[in-house]
């Protein structure tokens, strides 16, 4: 059932009264009526109750009509309101519409049709006019909020129209511009703003593609503000088109980004601060470490010519003392420099097989000595179900035991330190063990345990007095363990000592492919050294002097230059075997002096040089080989190492000999991964071998091939080629290899010619030859006879 309209009636004729009452009710409208016999009257019914409709009789003993609508009006009363007048004048009806009346019906027309139109055409129009409103006001609304958001985010807009070529600029765009809001728009004024004739020419340019191809488009440029100061602009231009897709309008909105880009201007500037901060205090740290180095390589070498000569007791005593006070010097420089790598985020893990009781009695029995120094029991445990064959980082790991065991002996005057390894958790591949290493030390104060880990920190003053160190071996050791995806926790009591513990995760070594026994290498003779010529590049002179004392010691003499000028009239004047060369001298560094051999000394470009430095970072060993070098050794060395370096590269070793630096990293991270073909041969070892070495091969003629389709963007057998490698890789689990064949496949669909596939390739086939030669000389497989089979698949 439908709701009845709510209807008043003011008119003071009752006559009249009667008859809008009875067409009301005979109109089909449902309605409930009441009247007023007069305006005010009127006017405090309304007040008192809403109304749908109220007829109003033109004239009143109170008030006429106009001056009633007013006074609704005032009252802020939107109720539609029909004049009912006996006057039919088109004027009055004129006055009656203007002053807000939804309708207007002379008295002679009061029948129930006519009532009816009436009030339908009033309350249409009342719904019309609230709609108008109510559509007017969100789009006020929205005004306002488009406002807002421009000023706050800076962008300001304009339009062209293109029927007449007018402009509008908003007020946003105004400020923006710092043109004078009583300016009329054009495009001539906004232009008028752009200093640069470049940003004119930029934006008239812009516009006009805009307009002749029916786009958009975005670019930038600057403003030059009044007071002096530059603003950045990004503008956007778009053409609005109509219902039929024709261009109607050019909308433009420009944005002030100063502050952004100020930003990033400082961001940059602080960015170049931090890395030129990083650059110094790395070449701090590396010229650190050479003056350290160079005087400690005298130092200790020097110690160990001493030891082998016949000593007395207090001599003994004396340099046992001396390489005691070494090592500890060059284990706080070696914190150090690991801080450095750690904190410039270049610390590196390895994945090695390894067996974790032989790493474990190895740090063991490297501590043992401090430990009966002391009268300290060391202790410990390996749970045996931990499988002992593992990959990872055994020197990381070695490391973050040496430094926490070494802790605890440092801090224990009596009692026992233990070192225990449990499994917590395993899976077919993986197991995740956790190291505890338990004092009965002084303890650590709860408030000062998480103080030990900050950098160049410790429990306490009184603690650095006594016991020494840096501070930085457990941030040290706590990076290390936090790197590999670690935690470590700390429990400690005063007096009574203290546990770290620390739960690391390891791949298992998958059974059929343990770690292959290094045999264990003989005490190399120096007789090999009796024809060589030897010349030494090092202007320290107590570097010369132990260079000189070694190699008598071997029955060798050898030729010193003390810089780069020397070297080369003594390399000019001599023929020698090979050349050792300290990196950082006066006048010409040890890179620079290789440099000049290898391009400007003819037939003697090619002498074998070792490169002797203090400089004890990888950076430096990467650069030196870059630069010419054929090996490193870095101070101090131990003599032996020298002596093998020596015949490595005299003797023409190829495992050593002129090994790019790379190649080095690559072949100790273990490209091959044989879990797959073990799984696929069933352990059958004779199988392995018989897959591997048909890849070895079979594999060099394919990689060939490939590098020379490659070469002359032959896509279709280069295709055929890297497909027909590609299920030999995935067998021997070269994962970089396949990875880049995945790229190179890619390359060939969407972009055959490319660059990226060109050079992808070449990667490719530096992962094999890195591949081939782990085989080779880490795994010891050979490749099969030239009779075998060609087929790769």
């Amino acid at each position: 059932m439908a709701n009845a309209l709510k209807i008043l009636i003011i008119d003071d004729d009752k006559v009249d009264l009667v008859t809008i009452i009875r067409s009301i009710s005979h109109s089909g409208i449902i309605a409930d009526v009441e009247s007023a016999f007069s305006a005010k009257e009127g006017i405090e019914k309304i007040k008192s109750i809403q109304y749908d409709l109220i007829f109003l009789d033109y004239m009143m003993p109170d008030s006429d009509g106009i001056s009633f609508l007013k006074k609704l009006k005032d009252l802020g009363i939107e109720t539609p309101v029909i004049f009912v007048t006996s006057q039919g004048d088109e004027k009055i009806a004129s006055q009656a519409i203007l002053g807000g009346a939804s309708d207007y019906i002379p008295k002679t027309l009061l029948t129930p049709d006519g009532i009816s139109q009436s009030i339908r055409n009033a309350l249409k129009l009342s719904e019309s006019l609230k709609q108008r409103k109510k559509t007017e006001l969100a789009l006020k609304i929205n005004a306002n909020r488009l406002a807002e958001a421009q000023e706050l985010a800076k962008i300001g807009s304009w339009e062209i129209n293109l029927a007449d070529n007018e402009v509008f600029f908003s007020e946003q765009f105004y400020t923006i511009f710092e043109i004078n809001s009583n300016c009329q728009a054009s495009i001539g004024l906004l232009k008028s703003r752009l200093i640069k004739p470049d940003d004119v020419e930029l934006f008239e340019t812009n516009l006009n593609y805009v307009k002749k191809n029916n786009s958009e488009v975005q670019f930038s440029h600057i403003l030059t503000c009044k007071n002096g100061t530059i603003k950045y602009i990004n503008e956007y231009i778009k053409c609005l088109n109509d219902e039929n897709n024709e261009p109607v309008k050019i909308l433009g909105t420009i944005q002030d980004i100063s502050e952004q880009k100020n930003i990033e201007n400082e961001l940059i500037l602080a960015k170049e601060l931090a890395e030129q901060s990083v650059r110094v205090k790395e070449e701090f740290l590396t010229n650190m470490s050479h003056e350290i180095r160079t005087p400690m390589n005298g130092i200790i070498g020097f110690a160990r010519i001493l030891e082998s000569t016949n000593l007395d007791s207090d001599q003994k005593q004396s340099v046992d003392a001396i390489k005691r006070a070494s090592k500890n010097l060059l284990v706080i420089i070696n914190d150090i420099l690991d801080f450095s790598k750690i904190d410039a985020d270049k610390m590196t893990f390895e994945d090695v097989n390894f067996s974790l009781s032989k790493n474990i009695n190895s740090v063991i029995e490297l501590l043992s000595p401090i430990s009966k120094e002391k009268k300290i029991k060391l202790l410990f445990e390996i749970d045996p179900k931990i499988q002992d064959f593992l990959i990872g980082d055994t020197t990381r790991l070695s490391q973050i035991l040496i430094n926490l065991v070494g802790n605890a002996l440092k801090f224990t005057e009596k009692g026992y330190v233990e070192l225990i390894i449990t499994q917590e958790e395993e899976t077919e591949t993986e197991t995740f063990i956790r190291f505890s290493v338990v004092d009965t030390g002084i303890g650590i104060a709860k408030n000062k345990i998480d103080s030990i880990f900050e950098s160049f920190n410790q429990a306490s003053h009184g603690t650095a007095r006594k016991f020494g160190g840096t501070g930085l071996g457990l941030t040290i050791t706590r990076k290390l363990i936090e790197l590999q995806g670690g935690v470590i926790t700390v429990k400690s009591e005063i007096s009574k000592g203290s546990e770290f513990s620390f739960l690391l995760q390891f791949k298992k070594v998958q059974k059929g492919i343990l770690p292959i026994a290094k045999a264990k290498k003989e005490r190399l003779s120096a007789n090999f050294l009796k024809d060589t010529k030897i010349l030494l590049v090092e202007d320290n002179e107590l570097n010369q002097l132990l260079a000189i004392k070694v190699f008598q010691k071997w029955e060798k003499e050898i030729d010193i230059a003390d810089n780069g000028k020397v070297a080369i009239e003594k390399i000019e004047k001599n023929n020698y075997d090979i050349i050792l060369m300290d990196i950082q001298m006066p006048e010409m560094d040890g890179n620079e002096l290789t440099n000049y051999i290898r391009t400007n000394m003819g037939s003697k470009a090619n002498i074998p040089i070792i490169a002797l430095t203090a400089h004890a970072t990888l950076a430096e060993e990467k650069r030196s080989l870059e630069n010419g070098m054929n090996d490193y050794l870095s101070k101090p060395f131990d003599f032996n190492v020298l002596l093998e370096k020596l015949y490595n590269n005299l003797m023409n070793v190829e495992s050593v000999q002129s090994v790019d630096l790379i190649v080095q990293e690559e072949i100790s991270e273990k490209l091959i991964n044989f879990a797959y073909l073990n799984e696929f041969a069933d352990g059958d070892p004779d199988f392995i071998g018989k897959m591997v070495s048909l890849f070895l091969h079979n594999a060099p003629l394919a990689l060939q091939s490939i590098l020379e389709s490659n070469a002359m963007d032959d896509i279709k057998v280069l295709k055929a080629e890297v497909h027909k490698i590609k299920s030999s890789i995935g067998l021997l689990g070269i994962k970089k290899a396949s990875q880049s064949i995945e790229i190179i496949e890619n390359e060939i669909q969407i972009d055959p010619l490319g660059q990226k596939r060109k050079e992808e390739v070449e990667q490719l086939y530096e992962i094999c030859q890195l591949a081939i030669r782990e085989l080779e000389t880490i795994h010891g497989f050979s490749r099969l006879e030239s009779t075998c089979s060609s087929e790769l698949d």
